[in-house]
């Protein structure tokens, strides 16, 4: 299956490349530094799957994530990051990931998980403390979209389950990351 890399570390990006290069399954069709540059080759190429790091110069994974799940031909995402956490993996659900992996995976675990994302068979694995946490920085509107997304339900199911246009969700869903954002900022300076 094809596969967009998006890190903006060059290192990064070729070690990845050579551990994917002897997977006849797996093949990088583009590698890009920049979230923009990312989603300019997701929707160009429209790659069954997207390896986006976290940590971007101009954007971060998550919103990327998000944006390309809005696309006519949306990847299955793996969001790639030294710091995955709890905390992360629920927002990755609200972003629409289908799997986080901490850079200090081993590299079958990650080809593994790749595979898995890929197939439509990942699933995050979510605490249920991260979630009690997200759930009492979020709005009361907002915890169905949670939970549903928690479980892995598309975009267009929960928007069609709970009643909501897509773009209304999408806007949420935006919402929802930018809270738990300044949540997080707001813990790292207190």
């Amino acid at each position: 299956m094809d596969l967009v890399l998006v890190d903006d570390h060059p290192a990064v990006r070729a070690g990845l490349r050579g551990l994917l290069e002897d997977e006849e399954d797996l093949r990088i069709v583009a590698t890009a530094a920049t979230a923009r540059e990312g989603l300019e080759a997701i929707a160009d190429l429209c790659p069954a799957l997207a390896l986006l790091d976290h940590h971007l110069p101009d954007d971060d994974g998550l919103s990327l994530c998000l944006r390309t799940r809005a696309l006519e031909v949306p990847p299955r995402v793996v969001l790639y990051s030294a710091f995955a956490d709890d905390a992360m993996a629920v927002r990755a659900a609200i972003a629409g990931a289908s799997a986080v992996v901490a850079k200090a995976t081993a590299p079958r675990s990650l080809v593994s998980v790749l595979r898995q994302a890929g197939a439509g068979r990942a699933r995050l694995e979510l605490d249920p403390r991260g979630l009690r946490d997200a759930g009492r920085a979020l709005d009361p509107d907002d915890l169905p979209v949670l939970g549903m997304l928690a479980h892995g339900v598309e975009e267009g199911e929960v928007a069609a389950t709970l009643g909501l246009e897509p773009e209304w969700l999408r806007a949420r869903r935006w919402a929802m990351l930018s809270r738990l954002a300044e949540r997080r900022s707001a813990a790292v300076f207190a």
